[in-house]
Order: structure tokens, then C-alpha cells, then sequence
């Protein structure tokens, strides 16, 4: 875990240092390229995992379970912060200006 800390440490450090490089913009490029092939890659693994693929309907469920009750709980969150902090406030931006 340390080394994979240091790399990202040191890819900050060379890309702080090397942010002026003309041919180092393409990276946003490039990276987007990588992840989708790794993305790729992984649907491959998982398509041909014979276990995974039979638990699969099983996991969808729960995943989606999770993510409903996420969801919920942050729509709950947002409207108690709003609630108490931002209710009493009914000022639009003209009349801030005034």
C-alpha cells in the first residue's frame, strides 16, 4: 500500500514539475483510453467466470438494494442540512445586490 501511495505521490510531484510540456497534454487522452480498456478487460474476466456470472442476479439485487437506501439516505441528508441551515434564507441574488 505504501508503494502504490509513493507512485501517486511521485506522478503528482513530475506532473506538477512537467505542467508546461506541450506533449504531456495529451494525457487526459491517453488515460481515458486506458480505463476503458481496462473496463473491457474486466467485463472479459467477469463474462468468463462461470461463479460470478451465476451470481449475478443476486448481487445485481443487493447492489441495487444499496443503492437505493444510499440514495434515500443522502436525499434525507440534503434536506435536513437545507432545513436547518438555508430555510430562513429566501434571498435571490438581485436583491442581495440591492
Amino acid at each position: 500500500m505504501v508503494e502504490i501511495i509513493l507512485v501517486m505521490v511521485s506522478g503528482v510531484v513530475a506532473g506538477r514539475l512537467l505542467r508546461h510540456v506541450k506533449a504531456l497534454r495529451m494525457l487526459p487522452v491517453t488515460t481515458m483510453a486506458t480505463v476503458v480498456a481496462l473496463l473491457f478487460i474486466m467485463g472479459c474476466e467477469i463474462g468468463g467466470n462461470d461463479a460470478v456470472i451465476k451470481g449475478l442476479t443476486t448481487s445485481g439485487a443487493e447492489a441495487a438494494a444499496i443503492a437505493a437506501a444510499a440514495t434515500l439516505g443522502s436525499i434525507a441528508a440534503a434536506r435536513a442540512v437545507y432545513t436547518l441551515f438555508f430555510a430562513g434564507r429566501r434571498h435571490t441574488a438581485a436583491e442581495n445586490e440591492e
